[in-house]
């Protein structure tokens, strides 16, 4: 019974171990030639939550087309969607803006958007400008994540090496060189898998995240084996201890 039990801990011990090389980040740093930025700004997508605040020389003559007087006083979706100056990108891409009606903003960037509207204010008002926030930029943190959850964030710029130090880190078990990354283009799902381990990522399109992106992190087969092996592991352990209590009235 102890040779059994002493094999079976000698392969879990084995399986169980991992070395350096499995759970550091962008190994080859010091080999890549990194981008200074290779940020691109983020699309609007349906389902976006935003605040959009016209402001002018005269502020009266404004007025009418902003929501609640033009006034924005949050910084999170919770709020945003109770903000008078939220807009919701609804399913067909589009916001109702006053003065103007109907307005596309899905495939958008936050730049296009204001100068589309800033060109049409401008048939009323002269030199109007325009600002436009994202309120409701999150990132999803599935899987061997110490702290999974949503990550919500008050800027679009966000990478996903500050996602996972949002999500307080990877577990020891997480597979860093293949975590799955799902996003939405154009209303459709597509997924692909970034390798943690290796600094190309930095400029790769998968570095900056966007809004509503999903990371998961996949367990090791030790993490599977655990999680299998824990009724075994269990039995064991009484067997072990009832080996030992033998032993001493022998």
């Amino acid at each position: 019974m102890k040779k059994i039990i002493l094999t079976f801990l000698i392969v879990f011990t084995i399986t169980s171990c991992r070395t350096q090389k499995d759970v550091l980040y962008l190994q080859n740093i010091d080999n890549i030639p990194i981008e200074l930025d290779n940020f691109t700004n983020p699309t609007i997508q349906r389902g976006d939550v935003m605040t959009i605040i016209v402001s002018a020389y005269d502020e009266a003559l404004v007025k009418p087309f902003n929501l609640g007087g033009g006034i924005a006083n949050t910084t999170n979706k919770a709020t945003a969607e109770l903000n008078p100056n939220s807009y919701l990108v609804d399913g067909e891409g589009n916001i109702e803006f006053p003065m103007l009606g109907t307005i596309n903003a899905a495939g958008k960037t936050r730049k296009a958007l204001s100068d589309e509207l800033q060109q049409k204010i401008s048939e009323f008002i002269k030199n109007p400008m325009v600002n436009i926030r994202i309120m409701n930029f999150k990132v999803t943190m599935l899987g061997e994540f110490n702290k999974q959850g949503v990550v919500n964030s008050t800027s679009d710029r966000i990478n996903i090496m500050e996602a996972i130090a949002n999500a307080e880190g990877m577990s020891y078990y997480a597979i860093r060189d293949s975590v799955m990354l799902i996003r939405t283009i154009d209303g459709k799902r597509h997924h692909t898998f970034v390798n943690l381990h290796d600094a190309n990522l930095m400029n790769s399109d998968y570095y900056y995240l966007r809004q509503n992106d999903i990371l998961y992190a996949l367990p090791t087969k030790s993490r599977a084996m655990e999680f299998n092996t824990k009724p075994i592991t269990s039995v064991l352990t009484v067997l072990g201890f009832l080996t030992a209590i033998i032993a001493l009235f022998k």
